[in-house]
Formats: C-alpha cells, sequence, structure tokens
C-alpha cells in the first residue's frame, strides 16, 4: 500500500453508499466523499506542485475538512490544518513556519487570513469543489507519490508554545491505522463520535480507521462540551460506540452532574487521551456506560499512539493508573540522568521508536536533531525519538507515565515530581481540578484550584499526606481552569498568574 488513498477507494468500492460522516446538517457517503475529494484535487493539480504543503483554514467543525484534506493528497500534496480561531499573530508564526503553497479557504479562513501581513497565495473551497475530475491528472500524479512522503504537518506548541509542525508520512498513518484497528478491535459496525477539531492529533482516531473500516462518524456541534445534557442526548440519538475525549473533557461532564447510572447503554468504546485521566470521574463515567469498556492511550503529535489498554480493577482516588501495553511494533528506551539505561521497572526518560513516530519538524532542523536521537544507548538500533516524559514498565509490561520530566523540579534542595502533589490535591476534600506550577525564579510552587475549599482546607489536607518541603507555596482559587482549543489545561495562561 503507497498511500491512504488506497483505504478510502478499497471502502468506496465496498460500501459506497452507506454514511461516513454526518452532522447535524448533512452526511456524506463514501463514494460521495471520494468523488468530492477527486474535485478538489483535480483543481489543486493546477495550483500547487506534488509534495507542496497545502495549509487548511477551514471552519474546526466543518465536515468539509475530510474531502479537503483527501483533496490534497489526491494532489500529491501534504496537508498541515491550522485553527482560524487562533490569534492573529500566532497563526501569522505558524504559516511562516510552514511556508506553504497554497491556503485552501472556507469564509471563516479568509476572515483569519485577513489580519495576516504575509503575502499567500488562496484557494476557495467552493471553486475546488466545482472542479470537474480529471481522472487522467490524478493518475499521473498518483504515480509520483511514495509512502516516504509527508502526507501531513500537524502543528504543535509543545511545551515551549513556540510552534512546532510535526510531519507524518503516508506510511506512519497506514500502519498506525491497521495497528489501531487491531489493538481496539474495532469493526465496520461502529458509529464514532468526533469532538477534536480536526488540527488536532486526538481527530485521526476519528477519521481513518473509520474510513478504513466502513465505519460511521458523528460530527458533534461545535461548543457542545458546554452543554454536557445535550451532548448526551446526541450520543444517545445517534448510537455512538466509540468516543474519545481528553480527561479534562470528561472531568468536565462528571461535574456538570448529568451522568446518570447506564445512561449511555449504547457506548462500548470510551477513550481517554493526552493526559492522565483521575480515577473518581472515570468510576462515574464506567458506571453510566455498562457496556462499554475504558481505554487509556499514551502519545503526542510526534508519535501518535505509544501504548493502549483497558482500565481493569479500582483505584484509589490519587492512584496514577497505567496507560496500557506498548504497540507491539513500539520499541522504548528508558535512560536515567545520565543517559544510561535505566533499571527495570524503575523511571527514566522515555525514547520512543515506532513504524509511526513523526519524520521531524517541519523546516526546523535544530529541535528535530534535539529530539530524533540515533540510538542514545549507541547500540546502532536506529532513530529514537526522545518524548521528554517520565515513565516505566511495570512487571506485567503496562506502561506508567509519571509526567514531564520539565515538570520534575528541585524545591528548597528536595527533587521531587509536580505531579506526586497533584496526586495528593485530589485526594483533598471539596477539590474539584487544578494544578500546580513550579516558578524557577523564585523557587515558589503555586497551586491553582477550583471547588468547594480554601486554602486552609487545602493545606490541612496536604500537610497529612505530604512532606513540607512539597507543600504549596501559593494558592488561588479560579472560578473555573482555563484550557486551550484541544481541551487540555493551559498552563501558559496560568504561568501568567504567576507573579
Amino acid at each position: 500500500m503507497k498511500s491512504m488513498l488506497e483505504m478510502l477507494e478499497a471502502t468506496a468500492v465496498r460500501v459506497p453508499d452507506r454514511i461516513a460522516f454526518f452532522d447535524e446538517h448533512r452526511q456524506m457517503t463514501f463514494i460521495g466523499l471520494m468523488e468530492r475529494a477527486k474535485q478538489i484535487g483535480s483543481c489543486l493539480t493546477h495550483a500547487a506542485p506534488p509534495r507542496a504543503v497545502i495549509a487548511l483554514l477551514l471552519d474546526a467543525r466543518s465536515i468539509e475538512n475530510i474531502p479537503a484534506m483527501y483533496g490534497v493528497l489526491y494532489a500529491g500534496c501534504t496537508y498541515a490544518p491550522l485553527d482560524v480561531a487562533m490569534p492573529p499573530a500566532r497563526l501569522q508564526l505558524m504559516l511562516e513556519t510552514l511556508r506553504p503553497a497554497l491556503c485552501l479557504t472556507d469564509q471563516k479562513g479568509e476572515k483569519a487570513l485577513a489580519d495576516c501581513t504575509l503575502q499567500l497565495r488562496t484557494l476557495s473551497l467552493t471553486a475546488a469543489v466545482d472542479a470537474e475530475i480529471d481522472e487522467e491528472r490524478l493518475h499521473a500524479v498518483r504515480m509520483q507519490v511514495r509512502p516516504e512522503d509527508p502526507m501531513s504537518i500537524l502543528c504543535t506548541s509543545g511545551t515551549t508554545g513556540t510552534p512546532k509542525g510535526s510531519a507524518q508520512t503516508h506510511a506512519s498513518y497506514i500502519r498506525w491505522t491497521q495497528a489501531t484497528i487491531r489493538t481496539y478491535g474495532f469493526s465496520e459496525h461502529e458509529v464514532f463520535a468526533n469532538q477534536s477539531p480536526f488540527f488536532y492529533a486526538n481527530s485521526i482516531l476519528e477519521v481513518f480507521p473509520p474510513i478504513a473500516l466502513g465505519a460511521s462518524v458523528y460530527l458533534l456541534p461545535q461548543g457542545v462540551l458546554t452543554f454536557p445534557k445535550r451532548m448526551m442526548e446526541l450520543l444517545n440519538r445517534h448510537q455512538i460506540t466509540v468516543f474519545c475525549m481528553t480527561p479534562s473533557s470528561f472531568t468536565s461532564v462528571v461535574r456538570s452532574g448529568v451522568l446518570e447510572t447506564a445512561c449511555l447503554p449504547m457506548l462500548r468504546w470510551g477513550i481517554m487521551s493526552g493526559e492522565s485521566m483521575p480515577w473518581q470521574p472515570l468510576s462515574q463515567w464506567m458506571k453510566s456506560t455498562p457496556n462499554a469498556n475504558w481505554w487509556h492511550f499514551y502519545g503526542s503529535t510526534e508519535m501518535f499512539s505509544v501504548a493502549v489498554g483497558k482500565v481493569q480493577g479500582s483505584y484509589r482516588a490519587d492512584d496514577r493508573l497505567p496507560v496500557g501495553k506498548p504497540f507491539e511494533e513500539v520499541k522504548l528506551l528508558f535512560l536515567n540522568e545520565g543517559g544510561t539505561e535505566a533499571p527495570p521497572h524503575e523511571p527514566g526518560e522515555m525514547y520512543v521508536q515506532s513504524p509511526w513516530v513523526a519524520q521531524g519538524y517541519w523546516r526546523d532542523l535544530s529541535r528535530t536533531t534535539e529530539a530524533w536521537i540515533d540510538d542514545p544507548l549507541g547500540r546502532g538500533d536506529g532513530c529514537f525519538y526522545r518524548s521528554g516524559d517520565i515513565g516505566y514498565l511495570r512487571e506485567d509490561g503496562e506502561l506508567m507515565v509519571l509526567g514531564r520530566k520539565d515538570r520534575q523540579i528541585k524545591h528548597m534542595g528536595y527533587r521531587m515530581e509536580l505531579e506526586e502533589l497533584e496526586a495528593a490535591l485530589r485526594r483533598t476534600p471539596g477539590w474539584t481540578e487544578g494544578c500546580v506550577l513550579h516558578d524557577k525564579r523564585t523557587d515558589r510552587i503555586f497551586c491553582f484550584y477550583t471547588g468547594d475549599t480554601d486554602e486552609n482546607m487545602i493545606r490541612s489536607s496536604l500537610k497529612a499526606l505530604l512532606p513540607r518541603y512539597m507543600l504549596p507555596d501559593v494558592y488561588l482559587h479560579l472560578e473555573s481552569m482555563p484550557y486551550t482549543a484541544t481541551m487540555k489545561l493551559d498552563r501558559n495562561a496560568l504561568k501568567e498568574m504567576m507573579t
């Protein structure tokens, strides 16, 4: 298999009239998706050469994102979906990094570009979908595509806040899609719910496995997480069987109070991604979904999925849950601070090798060479991605992720993990949500929290659980925690409060 187009085409032949993607306003069959993508691709072949980067500036919740992505692939190019709602200065920074040959836009994308000072070529998606399909031209381009060609560039800020474009190949997507279907056991009868915006790496779970299987995907309305009761109604109405969100999003639904016992009987896969899921809200979701297995997966934009596993058994509120066993195609190294291999079952920084690790950061040689390392143990075992995460494999083969290496701090002369402090916070009565951050300049630990509690209650609870040197120095109560567009806790926004 040379490209991801082959999976779409095989499904379009097998189940042409089955609904592929739908929302509250329209639906798209597999044959309709393929033909619309070919129209866009035919138009793009006249606008950009093969292997060019095409920036997608489209409404993040529009169903048109799917044929747009595949249209770029039919043109033999690389797509880069961007968030049109981001601040203009940041959008411009990403475009400067990408240097796209063309921007494919809708009305929201055109509006976002109006505040950009770069001189960029644009093409209206409306014009592209009106093009006639040119099979001969598409075939000629197809003959030039190789499995190792970049298929997508997904932008991520990482921990620095500076945009990076993670470049993934057709081969990466093919191998990841096949392994994901095998590991979860999805079938063509599933109905996936898509809540993640298409510029976010989590959304690939709700695009490529369903297309390969011939399964259907329902696009939840924009902002539906703000109305959890309606979201639950929609999940039931459309008989959703696969639902993936960040732990923060799942937790926010629990806080809303809409979950009831067995209220989502059709759900069979609940999938948590991006962060560690606290046990207490997860246990409430389990009661609400009697026919579902709940899965953690660990990964990142650069690595896609590294480990996947069902949550089994029960835990205490402050327990850290394992994230499953690594895929059989994945190889992990755990290195200590001295750069030597950590002893078995002991924590170390994780270095990851797999068929779907990204090629590197687009047009960023410096950060690529920092993160993609030839076998750090000098055994000639190929290239590894330096994840920056600390973890270890338990004796049963389950992966434990302890947090970011840059969240390991030295405070008052003691080395400690901020995640350990956060685990203790979760046991505080009345605490709802929060995190802790370290100001290295002043050596102060800031505790941000929400809920029906106060500083004295939190202090009292933490004193009973932690040594004195681990206690926060500053406590800040917030009405709500800030989140990024992908519903991860926005630690950069919190850092701005640390004055």
